[in-house]
């Protein structure tokens, strides 16, 4: 298995996919292609993590459905402010490409790893803490939004004005 340092995350409106440019440990770059149906399955699994996982609900105990939309936008919002400007990850032209047909998630007390498995046994990882998760699914709900595709998978909370440019080019490590 290979650990992923930095990505980038794009649409590709040829191949109506999401790719993920990824730099290895190895500094070895890799193209993961995912299809709509497999990166909507976990986003909505990540949100739901985030949803029962947010220490400032904790926190605040609210019984307000409102109230707990309020604060998770707030973390939102915060958690993508805190995003530093990076070059894009620039795929060599000899770096392997694949499908994604499977991701694993695997929770922990400081974040997510999730396992990003392909056809033919190759396997990649990324670990991301909290605020990581936050950013990197704030720059998919902008990406998202040019795509085209329904986007009842997005709750209320995540509504956002995106106004940071190019925010699909923004590397999360």
């Amino acid at each position: 298995m290979s650990s992923l340092r930095r990505i980038t995350t794009e649409y590709s409106e040829q191949e109506d996919r999401i790719k993920l440019a990824g730099l290895t440990n190895s500094s070895q770059t890799v193209n993961l292609w995912f299809t709509m149906r497999l990166m909507s399955r976990l986003i909505i699994h990540c949100l739901s993590l985030l949803e029962r996982n947010t220490p400032e609900l904790e926190k605040t105990p609210t019984t307000s459905q409102q109230s707990r939309k309020t604060i998770q936008n707030f973390v939102q919002k915060s958690a993508e402010q805190q995003i530093t400007e990076e070059k894009a990850v620039k795929v060599s032209a000899d770096a392997p490409t694949h499908l994604v047909i499977e991701i694993d998630v695997k929770q922990t007390e400081n974040g997510v790893s999730l396992i990003f498995k392909g056809e033919s046994q190759s396997v990649y990882d990324i670990f991301f803490n909290r605020e990581q998760l936050r950013q990197w699914l704030g720059m998919l709900h902008a990406i998202w939004g040019k795509t085209g595709w329904q986007t009842q998978i997005w709750p209320d909370w995540m509504a956002n004005d995106h106004s940071q440019p190019n925010s699909e080019e923004k590397s999360v490590h």
